[in-house]
């Protein structure tokens, strides 16, 4: 079987991190010291050479880059300071850009000119369109003295579908790319059984986060407050608690005839999912401030991207709830309520673009690597 090699795949690469690869001589330290490599996913040695030798569809196509959680242990502990954390920040950030059809994700990773651009620009574009929602069809509010309704409306739910068909686009591209990896790696096509029970693990995995957890071990003296895995599991439960609520409110407020002013079981979860999600994107950001772990040190826009995100909506939030609760109406809480909710279908929209494709990835590639490797727990 031919392989097309790109020798210029490492400096394509090195757009999207800092890391100095060169100095790497496949001494294989940072594959030994690994917490989470084994022998059927022994990473990054294994990437770092794809990289080197310029065999970009075989990166691609490897689940091991989403298995790795940058615990920064391999770069502690680099012989040459290559920095294969980093390395492997960078991969997973380039097979983002590389996976999404559009282009646009390669040009908000590597400029931050451009990145802040896209979000103002779809930022106003959703808050246009929720006031067309919001406040009827009337031609003499000034949001549609310049610009009609209808085309207001329209280039809204434009956005929406082209975004829709997107973030299919790249999960496409991610399932065919592994999908294809896979082929030559087992000796018999995975039946349901096989399915199910990668299935199953993908899900332990996730809801638990078991193999970071197991990354943050060796750190015993910080408290569990402090460890990533468990920041991680409150933004996620956070924000699927938020999620949640927002449906419950959706619901019963809305679609179900029960006249009621507040769902108080939505309300309850809302306010502590929120209180778990401050936390742990503020406890996120003050890592990456402090800049005491070796995974904190390299902060880029798009990591800071998210965290700005999350806390801003957290807090408009709570501001929002505020508000409603002591029924304050005021301009100012108006404006509130129109950043909230455009920020919060930004954040949605822009995800295949975003750090936040990681939440459609990651789950794909721990599937294929569990059907590749049935006995990996």
């Amino acid at each position: 079987m031919s392989i097309t090699v790109n020798p210029g795949l490492i400096r394509e690469i090195k757009r999207y991190g800092a890391f100095d690869i060169s100095a790497c001589f496949n001494c294989g330290n940072c594959t030994a010291v690994c917490p989470l490599s084994t022998e059927n996913g022994s990473f990054p040695r294994r990437l770092i050479r794809m990289g080197q030798i310029g065999n970009r569809e075989a990166l691609l196509q490897s689940p091991e880059t989403w298995l790795c959680y940058y615990c920064g242990e391999c770069s502690d502990t680099c012989p040459r300071q290559a920095e294969p954390g980093e390395y492997m920040a960078a991969v997973r950030r380039y097979a983002i850009a590389a996976n999404e059809p559009s282009g646009i994700a390669r040009v908000m990773y590597q400029s931050g000119v451009a990145a802040v651009l896209i979000t103002l620009l779809v930022g106003i574009v959703m808050a246009a369109f929720l006031a067309t929602t919001k406040m009827g069809h009337n031609p003499g509010h000034w949001l549609f003295q310049s610009v009609s309704y209808e085309a207001i409306h329209y280039i809204g739910l434009a956005v929406f579908v082209l975004t829709a068909l997107t973030i299919i686009g790249g999960v496409g591209n991610v399932v065919r790319r592994m999908n294809r990896g896979m082929a030559g790696t087992t000796d018999a096509r995975p039946g349901l059984p096989d399915m199910l029970r990668a299935a199953r693990r993908v899900i332990v995995e996730i809801a638990t986060m078991k193999r970071h957890r197991e990354t943050t071990e060796d750190s015993p003296n910080w408290p569990w407050y402090r460890r990533e895995a468990w920041i991680h599991l409150g933004i996620m439960y956070g924000f699927l608690g938020l999620l949640l609520a927002t449906t419950l409110d959706f619901v019963f407020l809305v679609l179900l005839p029960l006249h009621l002013t507040v769902f108080w079981p939505a309300r309850i979860i809302g306010t502590v999912s929120g209180l778990v999600m401050l936390w742990g994107v503020s406890a996120a950001i003050l890592r990456r401030l402090a800049k005491v772990e070796k995974n904190a040190t390299f902060s880029r826009l798009p990591d800071w991207w998210v965290l700005v995100f999350l806390f801003v909506l957290a807090v408009t939030g709570f501001w929002l709830e505020v508000a409603v609760t002591l029924h304050l109406a005021s301009p100012v809480n108006d404006l509130v309520l129109l950043v909230h909710a455009a920020m919060a279908m930004e954040l949605v929209l822009l995800m295949a673009f975003t750090k936040m494709a990681h939440i459609l990835y990651r789950p794909i590639a721990l599937f294929m690597y569990y059907l590749r490797a049935p006995e990996a727990a």
